[in-house]
């Protein structure tokens, strides 16, 4: 009787331990859509902050002609040897030189958020031993989510610059001007005024003044072209943090939510991340400052902000040494 009384007991707790484990995997599965969408926006971030970053290098495009006549000045005035190395410079002397540094960086960055993602992934595989991790998942998800609101934070202040579509709108303008106060100053002492020089001395300084109205149009381009890619970059930062923040704090509350709970709460938080769009640099700013201010009196996420600090720093730092070296030409 006794024997029997014990495989009693101990059939009722495999039974009940299978119930739980089985509980538990549901719940973690209910959560893994958010955890994948989590790591899908930051992925998109951190490639948003990459081709800012690689915008802000890139020079204009140049015609053939520009191409064919900067590689003959290159050539015929370099004192160096020729050879492979001086001709594709030659080529493209204006070309963004590589970053290993930078290019480490972000691999970094997303091996960190597919890593994460990766914890609910094995849950799929039938790893029962995933839902522990997944439990333990919220202190990794904090450093995550606050490094993205730092990023959002750090693009808001220190926005994106097209030096070098900047610099050439500056070198055009510097020759026009010059080439006009030339032709002025002859004009004014050959004929004593420009209204009585030909009129073909006036045609030139009025063709002159249209090109200068067509180059502000250029510049005024280049500002917009800035302006969207902050907006942009600044929402896929902003949308990544929101998410992750949400996504935080659900896990944080795992064992004290039911399965039902967690279904009510998963597409909530995936449409408030949705609904971040780049659209308005004034709301976004004002939204990153909310997140970060939140983030900041909440003792939850404090632990994790020197860690996400020190990356965000590193990009930033690497950001303005890069850009740094870029000087306008004389």
């Amino acid at each position: 009787m006794k024997r029997f009384q014990n495989s009693l007991l101990a059939y009722c707790l495999v039974v009940g331990s299978g119930l739980l484990t089985g509980c538990n995997v549901e719940k973690a599965r209910a959560i893994q859509g958010a955890a994948t969408q989590f790591k899908a926006e930051s992925l998109l971030a951190i490639q948003a902050i990459d081709d800012m970053r690689k915008q802000e290098l890139e020079p204009p495009p140049r015609s053939t002609v520009e191409v064919r006549s900067d590689f003959v000045t290159g050539i015929l005035n370099s004192r160096s040897d020729i050879n492979a190395a001086l001709i594709d410079l030659a080529i493209d002397p204006f070309k963004p030189p590589d970053d290993p540094q930078w290019k480490t960086f972000t691999a970094d960055l997303r091996n960190q958020y597919e890593n994460f993602a990766a914890i609910f992934d094995k849950l799929d595989a039938g790893n029962l031993l995933a839902v522990d991790d997944v439990r333990q998942s919220a202190e990794h998800a904090k450093t995550l989510t606050v490094q993205m609101a730092l990023f959002a934070d750090a693009v808001s202040k220190n926005p994106p610059v097209l030096y070098r579509y900047r610099n050439a709108i500056v070198v055009k303008l510097r020759k026009q001007r010059q080439a006009y106060q030339t032709l002025q100053a002859q004009v004014k002492t050959s004929y004593g005024s420009v209204e009585a020089s030909p009129q073909a001395s006036r045609d030139k300084l009025r063709d002159i003044e249209n090109q200068v109205g067509e180059v502000m149009a250029e510049w005024q381009q280049v500002k917009l072209q800035e302006q969207k890619l902050l907006e942009t970059t600044l929402a896929q930062c902003l949308k990544a943090a929101i998410l992750g923040k949400e996504l935080g704090q659900l896990v944080n509350r795992y064992d004290k939510l039911e399965l039902n709970d967690i279904n009510l709460l998963v597409p909530r938080i995936l449409n408030t991340a949705a609904a971040i769009s780049g659209r308005d640099f004034g709301f976004l700013s004002a939204k990153t400052a909310s997140v970060i201010g939140e983030i900041k009196q909440d003792p939850l996420w404090q632990g994790a902000a020197t860690l996400a600090l020190d990356q965000v720093n590193t990009a930033v730092a690497n950001r303005r040494k890069t850009t740094s070296a870029i000087t306008v030409k004389k």
